[in-house]
């Protein structure tokens, strides 16, 4: 096994498990949110009347937190010194309310649980951009301990900024719109401070367009016909009233094969996502290479491209032979990440799905970059029992394939019982991990998501 999983096994083995802490650690549980995990948020401890001077320590993935207190004093910490810990995390804007415990000096002393929430929840406009509409209401709920409320707002035309309310917890106010871009930081405080920032568009105009372009490509009133297994061109492209900075959305069906597939986003059970920076333009257009897929009857599908809350439909027809009339249209769906949390990584900090298969114990996603929002979970399917019971399982992620340094896996069997796992690569090399009285564990380290193929016989 690399030093690097060897090093990762470590890792969960002592941070997962208070059972190893001596008394100069304090620890506790962080609660996720309905929307959010809480791992690898911050967790800062201080000492009564002290919260400025603070220690730092990570929430992990079992949402559990250990920290040093020796890294918050020179002198001593007595028994019967009151410490406080909360959740403070500018990266992700979650924060949780302040919690105390008195040292026992007992061995490691135990907060009560906090339950993380964003210190700004942005209730309405949920829409960045608008079209001739110069003001809106922004709806603000704030969390506690950050019940007041300011914001810098800088456009084209001026630069203001504004106390908003104080000792609030929801608030609702108008904000004038110039005309291009307006940034706008919230920023709410109390004992500390946090901000959130956001930009409004106020445009005359902003249209899209596709092009869909082949040997044998057809334009049919607002329906395109193209043929089977042949490589489309999509040329997408929007043109705006004033220069727009953000992501630019092409939704593509699952069926069709894109040739850039280390940039598409796992989205919905029907689609991927790929996304391309706008850096301050007010034209911007992009190739795609897609092979259509292979099929006998018509097929319709839909293509989205867009801004934000601004989405184009283009309707496309793949057919092998003109003449055969019938056509079955692929309705958009969603799916593939209803009710799961989003969570936040880095390459020394992986996003972790718990299967809700018995034989799979971990997977770990390393990406390459911060990732501050991804949702991440399996699909499992051809479940075969038996002599040898098989099942494959899928890996879907919003993190683009680029983006993803390695994926580490654990699995657990039986004793006595032998386990295959493979992919369309072939073979995956598994490695002894650990055993205990019934089962043995195997780690396997791979770059791709599947679909994998495991078997137990």
């Amino acid at each position: 096994m690399e030093r690097t999983y060897i090093l990762f096994a470590i890792f969960f083995v002592f941070v997962l498990s208070l059972s190893f802490v001596s008394s100069n650690f304090v620890c506790g549980i962080v609660n996720n949110s309905k929307e959010s995990s809480s791992s690898w948020d911050n967790v800062i401890i201080y000492q009564e009347g002290k919260p400025s001077n603070f220690t730092t320590c990570k929430i992990n993935p079992e949402n559990k937190f250990c920290c040093d207190l020796e890294e918050l004093s020179k002198s001593k910490m007595r028994v019967g010194d009151k410490i406080f810990a909360e959740v403070f995390d500018k990266s992700s804007g979650f924060v949780a309310e302040p919690v105390s415990l008195v040292l026992t000096g007992e061995g490691y002393d135990i907060f009560p649980q906090m339950t993380i929430q964003k210190a700004i929840v942005i209730n309405s406009p949920k829409e960045r951009i608008f079209i001739n509409q110069s003001s809106v209401i922004i709806n603000v709920s704030l969390a506690p301990d950050y019940n007041n409320l300011k914001y810098r707002i800088n456009s084209s035309n001026y630069s203001y900024e504004e106390e908003i309310c104080t000792n609030c917890n929801n608030f609702a106010f108008p904000v004038n719109l110039s005309k291009g871009g307006n940034e706008m930081v919230l920023t709410a405080y109390g004992n500390r401070e946090i901000s959130e920032k956001i930009i409004f568009y106020n445009l005359d105009y902003l249209n899209f367009n596709l092009n869909v372009s082949c040997n044998r490509c057809k334009l049919k009133g607002n329906m395109f016909l193209v043929p089977s297994g042949e490589n489309i061109s999509f040329y997408s492209y929007f043109n705006a009233s004033h220069n727009i900075s953000e992501e630019f959305l092409f939704y593509s069906p699952l069926d069709w094969t894109a040739f850039n597939t280390s940039e598409a986003e796992d989205f919905s059970l029907t689609h991927k996502i790929l996304k391309s920076d706008i850096i301050n333009k007010k034209y911007f257009e992009i190739n795609y290479t897609l092979q259509s897929p292979p099929t006998f009857f018509h097929k319709k599908y839909t293509f989205y491209q867009g801004i934000d809350n601004l989405l184009a439909i283009t309707n496309v027809t793949v057919f092998k032979w003109r003449i055969i009339p019938f056509s079955k249209l692929k309705v958009f769906q969603g799916g593939y990440f209803n009710g799961t949390l989003s969570q936040k990584g880095s390459l020394n900090e992986p996003i972790i799905i718990n299967p809700r298969e018995d034989s799979i114990k971990l997977v770990a996603i390393f990406p390459k970059v911060d990732i501050l929002k991804s949702y991440s979970n399996l699909q499992f399917d051809l479940q075969k029992s038996g002599k040898t019971r098989e099942y494959t399982f899928t890996i879907f992620t919003s993190i683009p394939q680029k983006d993803i340094d390695r994926i580490f896996l654990i699995f657990k069997v039986e004793k006595g019982k032998a386990m295959e796992v493979n992919s369309d690569n072939g073979d995956i090399p598994l490695e002894f991990y650990e055993e205990d009285t019934t089962s043995t564990y195997y780690s396997a380290s791979v770059h791709e998501k599947g679909p994998f193929t495991v078997k137990i016989f």
